[in-house]
């Protein structure tokens, strides 16, 4: 392990003086009632009353015991002023959140506008994380990170769960919104063509709107085939008017934001700062009972959610009120939304369905917050805000002079939605807005999946998602049946646009929606007696969105496919058999098979010996199916290092002259909070594979100016710049080990380091590509065959004590890598779902009493921080695990 930042997003540790202790006090106008808390070795806590209230309370309860500092930090990314807390690293962060999402004032009229029961269980959430903070300041014991920042943390209020919630289902649980970086992509290529119906059907290599033929589809295709209603128009039928405002989308700029102050990827819907890394990406696999060896479902897998210490789920156990479930929440949020029963388990991947539409409206000459609508002028709602960045922060990252970034948000509002302006075009006066199909929708949605717990079997699951909003993949096994759900809300779209292009305010509508169940992308026991699912496309004939290469002909959810059918041609499988499927993805290239066998056959027939080498060693790297094993620090097999090296001169040979600045870059290691970069996705292979089959309109591998259309010719053409790339990679690779043969040619070992939510120390481990937390299920089995893993632990608290000992020595408390062990080993730890097993794994008892606690001021954090200790860790920076002088 290796000393890191205190908070990732900000670079730094920040110490400054500290505020003085403030105790509130309990009422009793109530007559007390309590909990049962049952917490076992992993500090997984079971709670139990038949009361919901008090369930929920101490679900709040033991979260901030476990996780305070995360779920403040939280809080404030959700609200967009987390760069108040931690630093103006959070400013990009905080500038889309309150771009895309909400307003302190729309996040109250959500609460208020909730049904009556959500609002109690919010309220018995906060009660529980308040009674909690309250006996941590009457100790001392808040979280250390809160004094190292001077920042005393407000009881959390209904409203901050909201706030978290909408952050994570809101943002990440939709997808969509591509439209004007794919009319930036089109436009430069129309620069790179002299012939814009040829750039056209290039942009169509990158982007086909529907399932590719030969995508793999989780529901086979003789199973279920939909109609998925869009389709990429001819060149001819797209309206003049949407093509202008491609042409202007070059000059597209960020709304609302000043100049000076630099936005990075200020189009994606990634997360940004403290939570860069953060994703709804995840594999599963199901199996129905005619295939195993107990003769009743399995279940392995899990969601990939980036590796942040502590995670951003928090493992419980909720029985009585209905419940009777034990699995994972979100931090900041009741419920449990992956887990199992005693009736039956589940999990779920992230969905990618197309539900943000980009729409390009005219600005008035005279006014740009009025904008052409219908041929009518309309005015834009807008508001100015003031991001302050935490001065303590931003000293030590050497920027004193960043403190406030003013934004002005603008909204358009019309046909009932409200839209966010998120570009413009000065020059052309054209502006952007998104219409998202959820808007407002995430405190329900997120109640419909946190309390699946609640339901008794099959029939009840789908039902509670009837129509649940959000693009995911639902995977429930019980002791019948298996079924894969395909949820989210999809508009039906007017049929003359391109749907991958911004639409005219003139001629966007929605005629329709199709929501949850009704998408009609779910099936129960298929017919190949299985389920495997890697963030790839539902069934045949649904869309794929307007995002580039998803859904395309090759996808990494054929590896775990290959995987499960090897082990069925063995037999029924056992829970080992699902165990060892997940496993061998997690060790194995997800891309490296598509490309490979073109490059060896390449080198075996050059006359070159270096080439022919390069080939062999190739070879025998893919005789391992692509294995990422090494020893000694590093691989074993000089193919990978190959592959890496080539296939970057091949990205450049084949795309940079379409392309240019916008061709996409791999990323071979790991980025902090990232799994296994480009070694755990196909995606970025697609077109290569595709042009190399023949199958793309465009021929990528001749030059635009030199053209060669004759298939001879695009084989000639083909191989050469395949050899080249070789060469190329070769001398790089001689050059960088000191060695001609490239059996030397050994990579490092890659490591996927952890981003630190706190002030723990930097944590990595070696490269796989393994579901943030994991489930193996196989169901009626016992407790020998229900586990689970969460990676590094399910508690992150540390004191202040803890804080200072561990940035001073680098040592730290072993609870918070306690099942880091388990996990790198592709273990697990007990998973009980009975009382008689949690109450044999207990290693405490203890009796909550849920009087609610009377707060309203925050609670002050106590310490002292000596100026020898401040100025020894505020001198060192360090970013993503590598110290540097600050």
């Amino acid at each position: 392990m290796k000393r890191r930042t205190f908070l990732s997003s900000t670079g730094s540790f920040v110490g400054a003086g500290l505020l003085s202790t403030g105790i509130a006090s309990a009422t009793g106008d109530d007559p007390l009632t309590s909990v049962e808390v049952r917490t076992d070795e992993h500090n997984v806590s079971h709670l139990y009353s038949d009361d919901l209230y008090d369930l929920v309370f101490a679900n709040g309860y033991v979260q901030a015991r476990d996780r305070l500092f995360e779920m403040d930090v939280l809080r404030h990314v959700g609200y967009g002023n987390s760069a108040e807390v931690i630093g103006e690293a959070q400013l990009q962060s905080d500038i889309e959140v309150r771009r895309d999402l909400y307003d302190k004032e729309e996040i109250t009229r959500q609460y208020e506008n909730a049904s009556e029961q959500t609002q109690r269980l919010l309220e018995a959430f906060a009660d529980g994380v308040n009674r909690k903070m309250v006996e941590m300041g009457a100790t001392a014991q808040l979280p250390g990170e809160f004094t190292a920042l001077t920042h005393a943390p407000e009881p959390w209020k209904p409203e901050d769960s909201i706030a978290v919630l909408s952050y994570m289902i809101g943002r990440f649980g939709v997808g969509g919104g591509m439209e004007l970086d794919n009319a930036r992509t089109l436009a430069r290529l129309k620069r790179s063509f002299e012939d814009d119906r040829e750039a056209y059907e290039a942009f169509g290599d990158l982007n086909w709107l529907r399932i590719r033929d030969d995508h793999y589809t989780s529901i086979p295709e003789e199973d279920l085939t939909v109609d998925g209603g869009e389709d990429a128009l001819p060149y001819d039928d797209v309206p003049d008017e949407q093509l202008r405002y491609v042409d202007a989308a070059l000059g597209a700029q960020p709304w609302g934001i000043e100049e000076e102050f630099s936005l990075d990827e200020w189009l994606s819907r990634d997360a940004k700062g403290v939570m860069e890394g953060f994703k709804f990406g995840s594999n599963a696999l199901i199996v129905d009972g005619e295939h195993t060896e107990t003769g009743k479902p399995m279940l392995g897998g899990g969601p990939q959610m980036g590796y942040f210490k502590p995670p951003v789920i928090h493992q419980v156990g909720l029985h009585g009120a209905g419940f009777d479930v034990t699995g994972v929440g979100v931090v900041g949020t009741p419920g449990v939304i992956i887990g199992r029963t005693p009736k039956f388990a589940w999990t779920v991947t992230s969905g990618r369905d197309d539900q943000i539409d980009t729409i390009a409206v005219d600005l008035h000459p005279d006014d740009k917050h009025r904008y052409k609508w219908y041929d009518e002028w309309h005015e834009m709602t807008t508001e100015t805000v003031k991001h302050r960045a935490s001065i303590p922060a931003s000293i030590v990252n050497g920027d004193p002079d960043v403190r406030i970034v003013e934004q002005e948000v603008a909204r358009i509002e019309e046909d009932g939605a409200v839209m966010p302006v998120v570009a413009w075009n000065p020059d052309e006066r054209i502006a952007w807005c998104q219409r998202t199909t959820t808007r407002y929708e995430e405190l329900e949605g997120a109640f419909m999946w946190a309390t699946l717990g609640q339901r008794n079997d099959l029939a009840e699951f789908k039902d509670q998602l009837s129509e649940f909003p959000f693009t995911f993949n639902f995977h429930y096994v019980d002791e019948e049946d298996i079924a894969f759900i395909h949820t989210g809300k999809v508009p039906d779209r007017n049929e003359s646009l391109d749907h991958r292009l911004p639409a005219p305010g003139a001629a966007h509508e929605w005629r329709g929606m199709q929501v949850g169940l009704g998408l009609g992308t779910h099936y129960t026991n298929p017919s190949q007696g299985y389920v495997v699912n890697w963030n790839n496309g539902p069934c045949a004939g649904w869309r794929a969105g307007d995002k580039p290469l998803n859904w395309g002909s090759i996808h990494r959810a054929e590896l775990l496919d290959q995987y499960t059918q090897q082990a069925l041609k063995d037999g029924p499988l056992s829970l080992k058999d699902v165990e060892e499927i997940i496993d061998s993805v997690s060790i194995h290239d997800a891309a490296a098979s598509y490309t490979v066998p073109t490059l060896i056959e390449a080198g075996q027939n050059s006359d070159d010996r270096r080439l022919q080498s390069m080939a062999a060693e190739l070879e025998a790297w893919k005789q391992t199916n692509y294995k990422w094993h090494g020893e000694n620090a590093r691989y074993d097999s000089g193919g990978m290092a190959i592959w890496e090296e080539t296939r970057r001169e091949l990205q450049s040979l084949v795309f940079s002259d379409e392309l240019g600045e916008q061709t996409p870059s791999l990323t071979f290691e790991p980025p902090q909070a990232r799994h296994a970069a480009d070694h755990g996705n196909a995606e970025q292979d697609i077109v290569l594979v595709d042009a190399v089959a023949g199958r793309t309109t465009h021929t990528w591998f001749e030059d635009v100016e030199e053209r060669d259309l004759s298939t001879a010719g695009r084989k000639r053409r083909q191989s050469a710049t395949v050899r080249e790339a070789l060469r190329r990679a070769g001398t790089t690779l001689e050059e960088r080990y000191g060695s001609a043969d490239p059996a030397d040619w050994q990579l490092d070992v890659r490591q996927s380091p952890f981003r630190s939510l706190g002030g723990s120390t930097q944590t990595s481990i070696d490269m796989i590509n393994r579901a943030t937390y994991n489930q193996a299920i196989a169901m009626g089995e016992g407790l020998d065959s229900s586990k689970h893993v969460l990676v590094p632990s399910n508690t992150g608290h540390l004191s202040f004590g803890e804080v200072l000992s561990t940035r001073i020595s680098g040592d730290e408390p072993a609870r918070l890598t306690e099942q880091l062990e388990e996990y790198v080993n592709f273990d697990y730890i007990p998973h009980p779902y009975t009382r008689e097993q949690v109450e044999r794994l207990a290693v405490e008892k203890r009796t909550l009493q849920t009087a609610k606690t009377s707060l309203n001021d925050p609670i002050q954090p106590s310490g002292t921080l000596p100026d020898s200790v401040k100025q020894g860790i505020v001198g060192k920076i360090q970013t993503d695990g590598n110290e540097s002088e600050g």
